[in-house]
């Protein structure tokens, strides 16, 4: 009995060493799972055999057979009553320790393998790709400059918002009310003073100085509340008009998006007798781009960059139409522009 109780003890002991950093081999490796001339476990059977941590069927759960078994449950018969419940606790305790240790140092081989692995968690994971059109964002003209986050997250509203009826005051406030949620009546006040200044200024126009918060310090995350709000809505305005085309008779427009793939050039005119709306660019590269209109729609594809033209006739005037680009870089989403021929 004393005997049995040495072994736990040494076993328990064993369980509390670090793990031996000069094995090298891996853990799939089997052990053998046989006894040794000794009938007990004692500090020399700790030492004649493998760690029995190393082998594949003990990382996977399986067990010898009764008659090789290293720790059998029945050796607890010598605790007193009471006892084996706190003995099992620290032994389960130091034993998944002791399994956790070995693991992280030599992770188990699968089947197909013939050795170990390091495997790093980073590895093999794309890095995040910017979108075709995150380039022009940096470029627009703002008071303070925006965290390209807060910036796509805008853009991808205003491409939505842009599509419904909404006045341009309630637009610019459901283009940023998901990065302020509760603040809607707060939003609202301040986008009044948004739509009252001028659109590309280049400074804080008269109505504008005298919102909330209108004094924005040298960064966004240093700003206040009430002066990123300012500055969202500021930004979703020109997101909209940067991707709106206004074209009135004999008075063709252009526009210029930098891409990541270069630049996407795109002029509209405007014929007002046959309502005809004429659209031509440049493609940076290959891509398709759609005209649609609420019963007609024309398309235009290219399999490498260069020019495409299209054309959408009996136009209503003062009304928006929509031009999709859809560049093939990647799974980028498409770039939405009005086109809004107006008397």
């Amino acid at each position: 009995m004393n005997k049995d109780a040495e072994a736990v003890k040494n076993f328990l002991v064993w369980l509390s060493q670090e793990p031996n950093l000069t094995v090298a081999a891996p853990s799939g490796k089997s052990f053998n799972c046989q006894k040794t001339e000794s009938d007990g476990f004692g500090a020399a059977d700790l030492q004649a055999v493998s760690d029995p941590l190393d082998s594949e069927a003990v990382a996977l759960g399986q067990t010898c057979s009764p008659e090789s078994s290293y720790f059998p449950v029945e050796e607890f018969s010598f605790f007193e009553p009471g006892e084996t419940p706190a003995v099992q606790d620290r032994f389960h305790s130091l034993l998944k320790r002791r399994i956790r240790a070995e693991l992280e140092l030599k992770p188990p081989v699968f089947p197909w393998e013939t050795e170990g692995y390091e495997y790093d968690s980073e590895q093999g994971v794309a890095p995040e790709q910017v979108p075709a059109w995150a380039t022009q964002l940096r470029s627009l003209n703002l008071p303070v400059p925006m965290p390209e986050q807060v910036l796509a997250q805008l853009f991808s509203q205003c491409q939505a918002v842009m599509q419904s009826s909404l006045q341009e005051g309630a637009r610019l406030v459901r283009a940023v009310e998901s990065l302020f949620p509760g603040q809607e009546a707060a939003l609202n006040q301040l986008a009044g003073f948004v739509v009252a200044s001028p659109v590309r200024s280049g400074a804080i126009a008269a109505p504008l100085k005298n919102a909330p918060g209108a004094n924005f310090p040298s960064t966004y995350d240093s700003a206040t509340s009430p002066q990123q709000m300012a500055l969202s809505l500021i930004a979703a305005r020109e997101i909209i008009e940067s991707l709106t085309l206004k074209v009135s008779a004999g008075a063709p427009v252009q526009r210029q998006w930098q891409m990541t793939s270069g630049m996407l050039d795109l002029s509209a005119e405007y014929d007002a007798i046959s309502k005809r709306v004429r659209v031509q660019g440049q493609l940076p590269t290959a891509g398709t781009v759609d005209f649609r209109a609420q019963s007609s729609q024309a398309t235009a594809h290219r399999s490498s960059a260069g020019s495409f033209s299209l054309e959408l006739f009996d136009l209503e005037p003062n009304q928006s139409y929509w031009l999709d680009v859809q560049l093939q870089e990647a799974d980028h989403p498409s770039v939405i522009l009005s086109i809004c021929p107006v008397t």
